[in-house]
This record gives structure tokens, C-alpha cells and sequence, in this order.
């Protein structure tokens, strides 16, 4: 599927005589024809538009990832849909922050459940060796 409104020199929004114009003054035979049969056809326009917007957010969700660069993604094959990550910082990038948050939390969170469980053992073995020596001194 090519992105015939990037070919075309226009927006997604244009006018159908917009689409006419653009269509008058491309130059490539094989763009100019799958315009014609695709874009001047109002159900075959709608349907390519619903693809157009999935291919074009999947191609952002790729370059916000950092994926656009992927050995897969490489060369004209998907040239057509490869956007920029549109001036945010990649979504992997605030993952692995996240991520890492959390590993550090529950790291924090087992150290101090570790203190707890050893101070209350040896709390309640204090407290068991006390009473005894209280209760029943004549044991030792």
C-alpha cells in the first residue's frame, strides 16, 4: 500500500478537486494511476483512508517505540508509513523507566519486609526468652 497522499504532495483532508489537481500534475505514471482508481472513488477512498490512519498510527507507535530502525522496517518496503517519533521521547524509553521504577520499589520493599521478619523473630524469641526466666525460673 503506498501512501498516496504523501506521493500526491497532499493532506489527508483535501478537497476531491484538490485530489483532481494533484493527481493532473504527478509525474509518476504508477502513483498517478492508483490515485485515479483509488482516491476518485468514494468507497474506495473511505476504505483507503481507514487503512491509511491504522498504517499511519501503527508507523508513529513504531517510531515512538524506537522500532523504526529495526532491520525489518529498512528500505523502501516501508519507507511509506516510517514517521518521526513527532517530538516526544519514545513510549520504550518511559517503559523501561517504569519498569525500573517498579524493579526498584519491590526491591526496596523485600529489603524492608527482610528487617521486619528478622526483627520480629528475634523480638519474639527476646520476649519467649524474658517470660520464661519471669514465669518459670526454676526451668534454667
Amino acid at each position: 500500500m503506498r501512501d498516496l497522499y504523501r506521493r500526491l504532495g497532499i493532506h489527508v483532508s483535501a478537497s476531491d478537486a484538490g485530489i483532481a489537481r494533484a493527481i493532473a500534475r504527478c509525474e509518476n505514471q504508477a502513483v498517478k494511476t492508483d490515485a485515479e482508481d483509488v482516491l476518485r472513488v468514494e468507497s474506495r477512498k473511505r476504505e483507503y483512508d481507514q487503512l491509511y490512519g491504522a498504517l499511519t498510527g501503527i508507523g508513529l507507535l513504531r517510531a515512538r517505540m524506537g522500532l523504526s530502525h529495526a532491520p525489518y522496517w529498512n528500505g523502501n518496503v516501508a519507507n511509506d508509513f516510517s514517521i518521526s517519533a513527532d517530538g516526544e521521547y519514545a513510549r520504550y524509553a518511559e517503559l523501561k523507566a517504569k519498569v525500573a521504577r517498579a524493579v526498584r520499589v519491590h526491591d526496596i520493599w523485600q529489603q524492608v519486609r527482610r528487617v521486619v521478619l528478622w526483627g520480629s523473630g528475634i523480638s519474639l524469641a527476646t520476649g519467649a526468652g524474658v517470660a520464661l526466666l519471669v514465669f518459670a525460673p526454676d526451668l534454667f
